[in-house]
């Protein structure tokens, strides 16, 4: 049934939560996936916060939010950054933050406790030089990422669902053949309205050194699972690193970045309490 709900019901289901004399103390936090809810309902844990999931992805997060806000002030929202911040642009939705990286995945992929913790489980022998895996990772990604940032800002409709394993060499960390990626990928995009080129995704990310602003989570834990089965075959899944990376991160962790800042910020001004005081008082 999850895949019939939409923006109109989680609005529906605060509306009525509200109503009831206990609903009245919540604070919401709407997010866009069901990963994202996982993490910040760990990390946002105050007693009265709710941390809700938008179906219908970030545009669907962005409407609930611009009607709910206008209702009261005990609803926010975070999302991923995206391309927000390569493209020096703003969230327009007012108490919708930002991840400080691309994605919520990358949050995790750059905080080097969480990173080194996962590599010991499924790459021991990488454990050491963990640093240089994740920079090796990251750049082999960097076209992929390119060509997620051309279709973002040309609107072109690509389907990015196309499996990396027909176009990334998972041992040597590459993707082998770049007019093979973008030609899987245009084959899952009925709808494209084009299909661009090698030179013009090189063009787009010639000079950009901001890997963690560029690169998307899921496909470097996708590239992790990747590699790690071919030094010892194990059937690991990107959804196994994500989970690794979701149970490894503290609020410890998360209080060392921008978006938690800006929570706490808001605490200030508004009074309310997104955060359990005694795990606030651990950090």
């Amino acid at each position: 049934m999850q895949q019939y709900l939409n923006e109109i019901d989680t609005i529906g289901e605060i509306r009525q939560a509200r109503r009831h004399p206990a609903g009245k103390n919540y604070l919401w936090v709407l997010v866009e996936g069901e990963t994202d809810q996982r993490l910040y309902a760990k990390l946002i844990n105050g007693n009265n916060t709710k941390v809700e999931m938008v179906h219908g992805g970030v545009e669907s997060l962005r409407f609930a939010l611009s009607i709910l806000i206008a209702e009261t002030n005990q609803v926010i929202g975070i999302r991923d950054a995206d391309f927000l911040h390569l493209n020096q642009q703003q969230e327009t939705i007012n108490h919708l933050f930002l991840t400080d990286v691309h994605d919520a995945e990358m949050m995790l992929l750059a905080c080097d406790t969480v990173f080194a913790a996962v590599v010991a489980e499924y790459l021991p022998s990488r454990r050491s030089d963990f640093s240089s895996f994740r920079d090796t990772l990251l750049a082999s990604l960097i076209f992929l990422a390119g060509l997620r940032w051309v279709n973002d800002t040309e609107c072109l409709e690509l389907n990015f669902k196309a499996s990396l394993t027909h176009f990334y060499d998972a041992n040597g960390l590459a993707i082998t053949d770049k007019n093979q990626c973008i030609g899987q990928i245009a084959q899952c995009s009925p709808n494209k309205k084009r299909i661009p080129q090698v030179h013009e995704v090189e063009n787009k990310i010639a000079g950009v050194s901001a890997y963690y602003q560029l690169c998307q989570g899921h496909d470097v834990e996708m590239a992790f699972a990747l590699h790690a089965n071919t030094v010892k075959p194990k059937n690991v899944k990107d959804t196994d690193i994500g989970k690794a990376l979701r149970v490894t991160y503290r609020l410890e962790d998360f209080a060392t970045t921008r978006l938690y800042r800006q929570l706490k910020d808001w605490e200030t001004q508004t009074g309310y309490l997104l955060f359990d005081a005694r795990s606030q008082a651990a950090t």
